[in-house]
């Protein structure tokens, strides 16, 4: 795992547990010349990141990863969004892990009442993972910024 330094950033170690503890992330991929971003829950092994979607052909999320197998993963986390990250002394921070798309495959799952369904896994292969962690002690992070610089804004 290659993990560049950001600002402020987390180290190796932390990175690891932040992108073991996050369950749910951004999964952009390239359609053509347009992004394509999708929210998905993980599963980080310590080497890849597995995603599980549906196994329906068509889909544009799976038309994209076919036409062009590069991948970006976002996980972050704002005290906006999650207030008792203060409480815990936690800084806001995210992690941006670029690889490629692979493993297509379909695999069957029992589910709880006994019935099966198909899934398809995806694995993303690391290339690198930048971090970034907010270098300020403190914030006004209940009030976002374009309310606490009125006029940056184009219409505040």
């Amino acid at each position: 795992m290659a993990v560049t330094p950001g600002v402020g950033a987390m180290s190796e170690a932390e990175v690891t547990r932040y992108i073991k503890e996050s369950r749910c992330g951004v999964l952009t991929l390239v359609d053509g010349n347009r992004p394509y971003g999708v929210p998905v829950e993980h599963y980080y092994d310590g080497k890849a990141l597995y995603f599980l979607t549906s196994p329906r052909e068509g889909q544009r999320k799976m038309e994209a990863i076919k036409k062009n197998a590069n991948a970006c993963f976002v996980i972050h986390d704002s005290r906006r969004d999650k207030p008792e990250i203060v409480e815990k002394g936690i800084r806001c921070r995210s992690v941006v892990i670029e690889g490629r798309i692979g493993g297509l495959e379909l695999k069957d799952l029992t589910l709880k009442d006994g019935s099966k369904a198909k899934i398809r896994m995806l694995r993303l292969d690391i290339d690198a993972i930048g971090n970034w962690v907010c270098p300020r002690k403190s914030c006004d992070f209940p009030t976002p910024w374009f309310e606490r610089f009125p006029g940056v804004a184009p219409g505040t």
